[in-house]
């Protein structure tokens, strides 16, 4: 396989801070109950800030296993994110965001990285010093790692000294098994994945401007150029340039991108549909050729592997999102990005993308991968992805492909425009003697005071050869005489060691299964984290996902909520219920307008059971404490049910039982949830439209009927052969009747002391029968 030319997409790309709000992306946290996270290498390199990122979500309890959300083949799941520098029709920027998956079956050993210890805790302390059984029900309660007190730590590389020498068998059974205790570490890419990595040349074709990389191998890049950090098991050069050259563990779902014209070469490139080469080289090999004309003139065997098999990621525009904002975006035509505009009942929203569950993920542990990249046009980073250049057929025809050495050339910027070696100064130390310093960028035969070495040329005009390729130059911009004391140069902040940065985010693990239903089902979750906005930030503030959910009749919605009891403490003045937890639940409200729910003889989108089991989340009221209603000094008390206290990590514990079919009638049905929606601070509000089969757009508040048969809007009406008059005098008759009727039912009623009129103690709310509630808090019969 030829790419020492590589294409220039993956060589000058620029990427800013991503963060994955929809399923909740860890950005390396895990259970610290911290502002920042404790641990920037746990998994992978986020490049994000340490304030980012969610909490894991779960009972804490588990004992070397996790408790992840389950979604159905087929579901409906809407992925969130927010970008910091732009993309879409934004002109400032050139921007891809990959969206991509990969499940237990190329990722063996796939974890968050889960407590193994045998002792438990009492968890609503901020240590974990006060031993508990793990089974109590009496408290909040965390399983203790044996390795980490939070379970942070970053895995032990393969090739550590305790490592080493152990056989292959031997590390499949610690990495991928998580014998001796590596279940406690969190896993993506494995040893296996690594290894390969550190042992196989990097591609010397890759632009990496004045950067001098400290190894040959695929650890060394230009935003890791010594390659003295390590995230998890994740190999550096696979994160930084997309698409790549060998074959990786990684699914494509989505390229979101500002210009279409690349998107046959992203969905032809994909390893989803392409087929990469390898070298086979024996174990002794440390720099294992990337190359097939390297590779067989070793003597070495070069394979072929299988693509994905599957069908080509969608490539689609990104809503239009602003520079330096962490938020809501356009919403734009997907096909062509242009605005669209909104919908009635539609609502701002974070960037986003609607996965419909693969069949490929059925039965497997997952998680999903954000790589945000951003460019700008200073280089031409992506003249091998434009289908305009002739000389580049990316697309395999006649035996020709995008990586064939006559592809490219003159084109892009690679590798034959890298400054040559500098050690760091903007000029040579002295004018003879750069050399003696290893620096061949300085001439010693010339004054490099008053001649500046190539890697630092005057801008004199704005074309690609003239953009400076060196690390935060100074330019005299105006070309003023600076020996005559008349000028004096800018300083541009160019990092050369970031032009070319990729950010990205990931989920943690969700399991995927078979649907129990043929239907359309759409999953309904929540996002967000404990605490004000400013607290949050730039994780967001609770609220539904979506915001606005279409089902029509017949089609289920799978509610299911997840929280965490590992949030920084906030008070109730910043956040309700326990201080280091997150729960939600789900009731119905009137309008979008109002913050009290409607009673339950106004619940309509759910049947009575189910509006209790959403309501309550699975809470058995015979061990709720009613004594603390009203109490806002004991929201951190275990039996406060009232702030869902109780309420499982998980729920509904089984995900069957969150399965909800749209068998309303057609119309708009709010709702809210009780413990966060908190007026003036925070909303967390659901409009759910159930569409009949002749609805366009509702968009009316709570439930719009249907006239019924005999009546019609246009006025049309059954003929019984009697007049106006006729129908009128019916009509007061009828009326007349009716209020006498009523006169003498009520005077009735009031000498006997009926309904309304009993003398007695009022009777208290009218509540469910919990002869359907098991002791688990679950739908179903008691055993």
């Amino acid at each position: 396989m030829r790419v020492a030319l590589l294409l220039a997409l993956c060589v000058s790309l620029c990427a800013a801070d991503v963060y994955l709000h929809s399923p909740p992306g860890s950005n390396n946290r895990n259970r610290e109950r911290k502002e920042n996270r404790n641990n920037a290498n746990r998994l992978f390199d986020s490049q994000n800030n340490g304030k980012g990122g969610y909490p894991w979500r779960g009972d804490p309890r588990g004992k070397g296993v996790g408790d992840p959300l389950t979604y159905y083949v087929g579901s409906k799941l809407q992925i969130e994110w927010t970008n910091q520098n732009g993309c879409g029709g934004n002109p400032n920027v050139h921007c891809e965001l990959i969206i991509q998956y990969a499940c237990d079956d190329t990722l063996p050993g796939l974890r968050d990285g889960y407590p193994n210890g045998n002792q438990c805790f009492d968890s609503s302390k901020d240590n974990q010093d006060t031993p508990v059984e793990c089974n109590g029900n009496y408290t909040w309660i965390g399983r203790k790692f044996r390795r980490s007190s939070i379970g942070t730590s970053q895995i032990p590389s393969p090739f550590d000294s305790l490592q080493r020498h152990l056989s292959p068998d031997e590390l499949n059974s610690k990495y991928i098994n998580g014998s001796d205790d590596f279940i406690e570490y969190g896993l993506h890419e494995n040893h296996l994945h690594y290894m390969e990595c550190l042992r196989t040349m990097r591609n010397h074709g890759l632009y990496l401007a004045d950067q001098s990389l400290g190894g040959n191998t695929a650890r060394f890049t230009r935003q890791n150029p010594r390659g003295n950090r390590r995230h998890g098991l994740e190999c550096p050069e696979e994160r930084d340039y997309y698409p790549y050259w060998r074959k990786q563990p990684w699914k494509d779902i989505a390229i979101l991108v500002s210009n279409t014209s690349f998107c046959e070469f992203f969905q032809t490139q994909s390893q989803n549909v392409r087929t990469y080469g390898r070298c086979q080289c024996p174990d002794s090999e440390n720099e294992c050729p990337f190359l097939e004309t390297v590779c067989t003139s070793r003597n070495y065997t070069w394979v072929t592997d299988p693509s994905h098999g599957l069908k080509a990621p969608d490539c689609l525009y990104h809503p239009f999102t602003r520079d330096n904002h962490l938020g809501n975006s356009y919403e734009v035509d997907l096909s062509t990005g242009d605005l669209i505009t909104p919908t009635p009942g539609s609502k701002p929203v974070n960037p986003h993308y609607k996965l419909t569950i693969p069949q490929d993920m059925a039965g497997k542990m997952c998680v999903i991968r954000l790589r945000y990249n951003i460019s700008t046009n200073d280089y031409p980073s992506h003249a091998y992805a434009d289908k305009s250049n002739a000389q580049c057929n990316y697309k395999e025809r006649d035996g020709v492909r995008y990586d064939d050495p006559s592809c490219g050339r003159g084109t892009g910027v690679k590798a034959d425009q890298n400054c040559p070696f500098v050690i760091g100064q903007t000029v040579c130390p002295l004018p003879d003697g750069a050399n003696a310093v290893g620096n061949p960028d300085c001439d010693s035969t010339v004054d490099a005071y008053t001649s500046p070495p190539e890697c630092y040329p005057l801008i004199t005009e704005f074309t690609a050869s003239s953009v400076p390729r060196s690390n935060r130059p100074f330019i005299n911009l105006f070309d003023r005489d600076i020996s005559a004391g008349a000028a004096f140069k800018l300083g541009f902040a160019v990092n050369t060691h970031q032009t070319a940065r990729t950010f990205q985010d990931r989920s943690y693990v969700f399991r995927v299964a078979e649907a129990p239903v043929n239907a359309s089902i759409t999953n309904l979750g929540f996002r967000g984290r404990r605490g004000n906005i400013v607290q949050a930030y730039p994780a967001v503030e609770y609220d539904f996902v979506p915001s606005v959910l279409r089902c029509a009749e017949g089609d289920y919605i799978h509610i299911q909520f997840h929280g965490s009891d590992f949030n920084t403490a906030r008070n109730q003045n910043n956040a309700e219920g326990w201080q280091y937890s997150d729960r939600t639940n789900i009731v119905r409200i009137n309008s979008s307008s109002v913050n009290y729910p409607v009673y339950q003889e106004g619940i309509d989108f759910f049947n009575e059971t189910e509006a209790v089991f959403f309501g309550w989340g699975g809470q058995d009221p015979t061990y709720c404490d009613r004594s603390i209603e009203d109490d806002d000094s004991k929201q951190n008390q275990f039996t406060n049910c009232g702030k869902l206290n109780m309420m499982p990590n998980r729920f509904p514990q089984d995900p069957a039982k969150g399965l909800k079919q749209c068998n309303a009638r057609p119309g708009s049905y709010y709702h809210m949830s009780t413990r966060n929606n908190n007026f003036s601070n925070r909303v967390q509000k659901v409009l759910i439209i159930v569409q009949g089969p002749d609805t366009t757009a509702p968009t009316s508040s709570p439930v719009t009927l249907t006239p019924t048969s005999g009546s019609s809007a246009s006025g049309n009406k059954k003929n019984d052969g009697l007049s106006t008059n006729a129908e009128i005098g019916i009509s007061f008759a009828t009326i007349i009747f009716i209020g006498f009727a009523a006169v003498a039912v009520t005077l009735y009623v009031k000498k006997k002391e009926l309904w309304c009129f009993k003398k007695t103690i009022p009777e208290q709310p009218s509540v469910v029968s919990l002869q359907n509630f098991r002791s688990d808090g679950e739908l179903g019969e008691n055993n």
